[in-house]
């Protein structure tokens, strides 16, 4: 796997009609600030050794949490290992480089679910420390072709930063195969991600919007004995979830999910009508004359 990164000291200049690509200079972090957005110059290959790489020995990076001491810990798996599922801590150095280790390996992703929200929040509660806060990271796999120079939008939110596989692999779960993905600071539009053939990754900030949505949704479903190919969510078995089915839009779960909220509101309106007044007077007085009679009959039973 290579990583790219506009801060990375050597460039090559690229001529994609003339062939092959010609080294231009070595430049000094400092001396030039080079965004993404050079790329129609400037082609960067310098590989720091996997920085911040989602592949730890086999295993897949599906969620972590880093504390403000620049430690934290990890939940990730390999459903090819023994072990399918690991939680670890890790230390970030300045360059942001983590090193993994104490690794707690699961056969169940609902126990490596649990193990990981335990250490983390004992973790932070023994030491009083606070999450370290990062900005949004909107992450997109390039499917169809390795990343290179027309084969993903720009935008004000990025790319900040994008990684070549070394082939094309499965991510996610296994869910599909990509070439490698792009970071963003902002969500793209379904256009760009249809017009550049890229998939959104399911743990970008919209996309955990739409997971919290999709148990919303499930529940209401399995509820209502929904017929399969009108269900826009499925049960994944091994972390015990509703997922949005792999073709179902956004705007699809939020319109669904508004209709159930807004079904919910008018039932919960309904129980917490007020009664009329004197409805409500009428029902003080038979239970005025009910607590007269228990009263009555207790005095005569002495």
């Amino acid at each position: 796997m290579t990583a790219f990164k506009p801060t990375y000291i050597k460039a090559f200049k690229t001529s994609k009609r003339g062939g092959t690509g010609k080294s231009l200079i070595a430049l000094v972090l400092g001396e030039k600030k080079l965004t993404l957005y050079d790329l129609e110059i400037y082609y960067y290959m310098e590989d720091k050794n996997n920085l911040h790489k989602d592949i730890i020995h086999g295993y897949e990076i599906k969620k972590s949490i880093l504390f403000e001491n620049n430690r934290g810990f990890a939940l990730a798996e390999n459903h090819d290992a023994v072990s399918p599922f690991v939680t670890w801590q890790f230390t970030e150095d300045e360059s942001g480089k983590r090193d993994y280790y104490w690794g707690h390996y699961k056969s169940d992703g609902e126990a490596a679910g649990r193990d990981y929200e335990t250490r983390a929040t004992e973790y932070k509660q023994d030491y009083g420390l606070s999450e370290k806060t990062t900005p949004e990271v909107y992450k997109y796999y390039s499917t169809q072709r390795p990343v290179d120079i027309g084969t993903f939008p720009k935008t004000q939110g990025g790319p900040n930063r994008f990684v070549n596989f070394d082939k094309r692999e499965a991510v996610e779960h296994g869910r599909f195969m990509a070439w490698g993905y792009l970071e963003y600071s902002a969500p793209l539009t379904n256009k760009q991600v249809s017009d550049y053939e890229l998939r959104p990754a399911p743990g970008n900030p919209d996309r955990r919007r739409m997971e919290e949505q999709a148990q919303v949704i499930g529940k209401w479903e399995q509820a209502h004995r929904v017929p399969e190919e009108r269900r826009l969510t499925w049960w994944y078995p091994d972390f015990g979830v509703f997922v949005a089915k792999e073709f179902v839009t956004p705007e699809q779960l939020a319109e669904r999910h508004g209709k159930i909220i807004e079904a919910k509101e008018r039932a919960a309106d309904k129980r917490a009508v007020p009664k009329p007044i004197a409805e409500q007077l009428a029902e003080a007085g038979k239970q005025v004359e009910r607590g007269t009679e228990a009263s009555t009959s207790r005095e005569y039973e002495r």
